[in-house]
C-alpha cells in the first residue's frame, strides 16, 4: 500500500511538473487509475517520513497569471477610458457653466448700466417737479399779491346785456363741407 501510494504521488510530481514544462500546448495526463477509498483516507506522519503537500492548482495558477495580468491590463485600459470620458464631459460642463457665468456677468453689467441712466433720470424728473413747485408758488404768491392792489367793487355787480345772436347769411347755393376733425390742419 505504500509502495502504491509513492508511485502514485510520484506520479502526480510529474504530472504537475510536466504541465509546468510544456505549458498549454500538451495537456494529455498519464496517471493510473487510483482507488477511491485508500486516496481519501487520512493518514499521519510517523517519524523519520517527510510529508508532501500538493497544491490544487499550482500548473493552473502559473498558466492563469499571464491571463490574469492581461484581464487586469484590460480592466485597468478600461477604468482608464472610463476616466476619460469623466474628464471630457467635466471639461464639457466647466465651458457650459463658464459660458452662462460669462451671460449673466453681462446681464448684469447691462442693468447696473440702465440703473444708473434711470437714477440719472429720476434726479432730473424730481429737479423739475421741484422747480414746477417753485414756479406755482410763485405764481400763486404774485396772484394773491394782485388779488390785493385791485379794488374790490362796493354793491352788486351789474348785469350784463344778453349776448345778440346775429346769423350770417349763407352763400347761396353752396353747401359748406364737413369739418373733418379727426384731421390735422
Amino acid at each position: 500500500m505504500q509502495d502504491e501510494h509513492q508511485v502514485n504521488e510520484e506520479d502526480k510530481l510529474r504530472q504537475a511538473l510536466a504541465r509546468l514544462g510544456a505549458g498549454a500546448s500538451s495537456r494529455t495526463p498519464k496517471s493510473r487509475p487510483v482507488p477511491p477509498t485508500a486516496e481519501r483516507r487520512r493518514r499521519f506522519v510517523r517519524d523519520g517520513q517527510v510529508v508532501v503537500e500538493h497544491q490544487g492548482g499550482r500548473g493552473i495558477a502559473a498558466r492563469n497569471a499571464g491571463q490574469d495580468d492581461q484581464e487586469e491590463l484590460e480592466r485597468l485600459r478600461q477604468s482608464v477610458k472610463r476616466e476619460q470620458r469623466r474628464w471630457e464631459e467635466a471639461e464639457r460642463s466647466l465651458t457650459d457653466v463658464r459660458a452662462q457665468l460669462k451671460a449673466f456677468e453681462t446681464r448684469e453689467a447691462h442693468a447696473k448700466i440702465q440703473i444708473s441712466e434711470l437714477n440719472r433720470e429720476l434726479r432730473e424728473n424730481q429737479d423739475t417737479i421741484q422747480t414746477l413747485k417753485a414756479s406755482l408758488h410763485q405764481a400763486r404768491e404774485q396772484a394773491a399779491e394782485a388779488a390785493r392792489r385791485t379794488p374790490r367793487p362796493v354793491g352788486r355787480p351789474r348785469k350784463e346785456a344778453a349776448p345778440q345772436i346775429v346769423e350770417m347769411p349763407e352763400a347761396e347755393g353752396a353747401e359748406q363741407e364737413p369739418v373733418q376733425w379727426w384731421v390735422k390742419a
